[in-house]
């Protein structure tokens, strides 16, 4: 440690030490080249080493890639979801055949922007077909390892600390219960890397006191990717603005504050002017999740809140014709209990459906719900039990022909996996996650005298809590008992982050450089 000089009077001056035994730039560098590298091998041979694995078809995959003129090469008196096909061919859709579940309605996500790139590579890469999932793969597994690279760049701590922490980044979506997605025809995969670039997003965008002007642009490019991945990602929004607004983002015009005091309008519009790039970088965000809202299918939505009511909130009620009443519909739809809306029993086939869309509004439903504690406290408990289902036994892994039977799941990385299959033995440790890593990042959030780096990761742990909080009551609110493994994919995948998470939050705070008394740190 040496010292250095800090002028604070004319006559008058304050020697404070400088730390200087931190990781050399050079070191840094070289350890995230290598890890992103690494990481980058690890993905792809887990994806390809030993024969392709991925995760098959459950019917939705037309609707995100028609619009490139392709079709899977799928046998059609065969189970897409059985297996793997990841060989997509030329095809010409007409009318309504393509878009959300024959709608003609076009299905937007950025995950698309993934598989233009990869129909440009495939011939390229010598693969078959017009657009091979394995360019797919390809792409994002590159961009896994470039995101880990960026995690080592900007963590806190040794090297070695860094190098550890982001493996334990990598373990998570290396997982059989994620990785697979990465050759998939849906659009998971645009989600998964989005939340996680959100991460290392958040560390760059707190590195100083005032939030960089990087940050703010990375992070709001990380979530804007995320949140147009699948709507029910819109979640993050939330998240995002409490990370943008949290610092200011530029400095005061005037340093000195008027003697005298200052009014309240006064100081809420400086506390407006100190950060007006994060403010531009909000309302951009809430304009693309408004208009990433207003183009999402309509069909979609109705298939959304149909299973909201008749497949969640009327199984489950003590009271199912009342709760028909009081949200403004038929009783006589009681027979369209447990069915979806393209069932031959569904709602929509029976002459009550259109003065039921009349009545019922995506609020009325969730105020219903709100307005019984008790069933939403049932409904997260069943949502908790969910989680514990990491692998879907209804998509296959392997490519037809590979030697493995229908349906058979591959858990070549399954630490994650085990880990879940754990906590089906007891449920509520989930939640306990949830506090044990929140009050954590809490802690070393608001260590005042530690680094601004360490205090980033508790904010960043923080972050990364509540927004498994808000798309764990997205999906549970809304998608309910249908599909509900599958729609908690990004739950699960958080609330795995949250692991690693809260031991590197032990680890900066055991740590003396980054939790030295007050009176040290206050010089540091």
């Amino acid at each position: 440690m040496t010292t250095y000089m800090e002028r604070t009077a004319p006559d008058k001056a304050v020697v404070r030490p400088r730390v200087t035994g931190g990781p050399g730039r050079k070191a840094v560098r070289t350890a995230a080249v290598v890890a992103g590298v690494g990481w980058t091998a690890v993905m792809l041979l887990r994806l390809l080493l030993g024969g392709l694995v991925g995760v098959g078809d459950n019917g939705d995959a037309d609707r995100l890639l028609c619009v490139f003129g392709v079709v899977s090469n799928h046998p059609w008196n065969g189970a897409p979801s059985a297996h793997v096909f990841p060989t997509w061919v030329p095809h010409t859709w007409y009318g309504e055949t393509c878009g959300a579940q024959g709608s003609g309605e076009p299905y937007y996500s950025s995950q698309q922007l993934v598989l233009g790139l990869a129909k440009t590579l495939t011939p390229v890469l010598g693969l078959p077909g017009a657009l091979d999932l394995r360019a797919v793969g390809l792409l994002l597994a590159l961009a896994f390892g470039a995101i880990i690279a960026l995690l080592v760049v900007l963590l806190p701590g040794p090297v070695w600390l860094r190098v550890v922490a982001s493996a334990g980044f990598g373990l998570v979506m290396c997982d059989s219960a994620f990785a697979d997605f990465l050759i998939s025809p849906f659009s998971e995969p645009a989600g998964l890397v989005g939340l996680l670039l959100f991460c290392p997003s958040l560390l760059l965008l707190w590195r100083r006191p005032t939030s960089s002007l990087g940050g703010i642009v990375l992070t709001a490019v990380a979530v804007s990717f995320t949140m147009t991945a699948k709507s029910q990602l819109i979640s993050l929004l939330p998240v995002a603005m409490l990370a943008l607004l949290w610092n200011p983002s530029a400095q005061p015009r005037d340093k000195k504050p008027a003697s005298g005091g200052t009014s309240r309008g006064q100081r809420f519009m400086r506390l407006l002017a100190i950060r007006w790039p994060a403010l531009v970088a909000c309302v951009l965000l809430c304009g693309i999740a408004g208009g990433f809202s207003a183009t999402q299918p309509k069909r979609l939505n109705e298939l959304v809140w149909y299973d909201a009511v008749f497949q969640e909130m009327l199984p489950h009620s003590p009271d199912p014709v009342g709760d028909l009443r009081a949200l403004g519909a038929d009783p006589r739809l009681i027979s369209a209990m447990n069915t979806t809306m393209i069932s031959r029993k569904s709602a929509a086939r029976t002459p009550y459906w259109d003065d039921y869309k009349h009545h019922v509004t995506p609020t009325k439903i969730v105020l219903h719900f709100l307005e019984n504690p008790d069933r939403v406290v049932a409904m997260g408990a069943r949502g908790v039990q969910g989680m514990t289902k990491l692998t879907l036994d209804y998509l296959g892994s392997y490519p037809a022909g590979s030697g493995h039977q229908p349906y058979d799941k591959e858990h070549r990385i399954a630490v994650i996996t085990g880990v879940f299959d754990g906590f089906a033995m007891l449920p509520a440790l989930i939640p306990l996650l949830w506090l044990g890593t929140m009050a954590l990042g809490i802690a070393l959030a608001s260590r005042t005298w530690a680094r601004q780096s360490a205090r980033a990761v508790g904010r960043m742990t923080v972050c990364v809590v509540l927004a498994v909080l808000l798309q764990f009551w997205t999906v549970v609110l809304t998608e309910g008992a249908s599909d509900l493994y599958k729609r908690l994919i990004f739950t699960d995948f958080l609330t795995a982050l949250c692991i690693p998470l809260a031991v590197l939050c032990c680890c900066l705070l055991m740590r003396k450089e980054f939790s030295a008394a007050p009176e040290q740190a206050q010089n540091l």
